[in-house]
């Protein structure tokens, strides 16, 4: 599935220079990467760190109030870059500069309770390197209209702003692709365990593989690698779909996704 990856960045790492040098390198490290395994988590990690590295990049910073958390299907939250997803009128994802925001503060500002967050990476001093707000309800509700192709655009779209950045936008558009897939595959389980938490057993799972939109097709990150321990002790980043019933009524079955041994060597 990867296998061109790594020529398609290897050669836009030789035919730009200058300003562009560090980030089409780092893109061709990546999609080298890719190449040998299934994407996961740290390697989204690596997208947004990519995207910082583009001279000329700017990020919005939006106002965090009632009105942007309500429409909030999602954020996955690094650092001071988050991945913000939106469902309006219609999807709407952007990468935007924001102090990643707690659970509990986005409860405190819309005076609910359906905030959580799930932790994608752990970092240090127990706090999470890569972590996802998600608005229980509002995805639940909508989460069918999340595709790759929104997530895909939203991370590409930084670099390609920028003048010059086509140079380059190709090559990154093609390692965001299996990462926004992996993505995707998250808010999916996570959409559908809350469907069934806040709808009931009621509403079958039938809508699930006609959620995509035209032309766009859910990518299931379970059938590209496995969850099971490695030999060295350590789980993959993919989220397990095995995990045990919350106590608390506003966490999911899930457990958290826990740091992996990195696998970039060809195998």
């Amino acid at each position: 599935m990867f296998s061109k990856l790594k020529e398609i960045a290897s050669g836009a790492a030789k035919s730009v220079g200058g300003q562009f040098a560090k980030a089409s390198g780092a893109i061709a490290d990546l999609a080298a990467s890719l190449a040998t395994r299934a994407a996961a988590a740290a390697d989204l990690g690596r997208m947004l760190d990519i995207i910082e590295m583009v001279p000329g990049v700017k990020f919005e910073r939006p106002e965090i109030d009632t009105g942007y958390l309500d429409t909030l299907l999602a954020a996955v939250q690094m650092g001071e870059l988050t991945l913000a997803i939106h469902y309006r009128k219609e999807t709407e994802a952007s990468v935007v500069r924001l102090h990643p925001l707690p659970a509990a503060n986005a409860n405190e500002l819309t005076g609910s309770d359906r905030f959580f967050a799930k932790v994608l990476i752990n970092g240090d001093h127990d706090k999470p390197a890569i972590q996802m707000l998600i608005n229980s309800e509002h995805l639940a509700n909508n989460y069918r209209h999340v595709t790759a192709d929104t997530l895909v655009n939203a991370l590409t779209f930084p670099i390609e702003n920028v003048k010059g950045g086509f140079i380059i936008a190709r090559s990154f558009r093609a390692i965001a692709r299996p990462i926004a897939g992996w993505l995707l595959g998250i808010i999916f389980n996570q959409g559908e365990k809350l469907r069934r938490r806040l709808r009931g057993p009621r509403d079958d799972g039938s809508q699930q593989s006609a959620s995509a939109t035209a032309g766009e097709q859910f990518v299931d990150p379970y059938s590209a690698a496995t969850s099971s321990e490695e030999s060295d002790g350590t789980r993959s980043e993919l989220p397990s779909c095995h995990g045990k019933p919350p106590n608390d009524d506003h966490q999911i079955e899930d457990e958290l996704v826990q740091p992996a041994r990195r696998s970039d060597r060809p195998t």
